[in-house]
């Protein structure tokens, strides 16, 4: 995870950081509130905030088996 928690990454980057496998369950998943929401930059550009990014993977509940 990048140690600066107000970098913006891209959608392959947090694709990578979370395993997601495609775009549209990332999206999907910021739109029913069970990922955070990306930030517009203009341009047609969106990025999610590392430190967002983050406290999502942190919150997760480790699977016992």
């Amino acid at each position: 995870m990048p140690p600066d928690r107000d970098q913006l990454l891209t959608v392959a980057e947090v694709l990578r950081i979370t395993g997601f496998k495609s775009r549209t369950t990332l999206y999907r998943r910021a739109r029913n509130g069970r990922f955070p929401c990306p930030c517009h930059i203009g341009a047609g550009k969106i990025r999610w905030r590392s430190g967002d990014v983050e406290d999502w993977l942190s919150s997760l509940q480790p699977r016992r088996y």
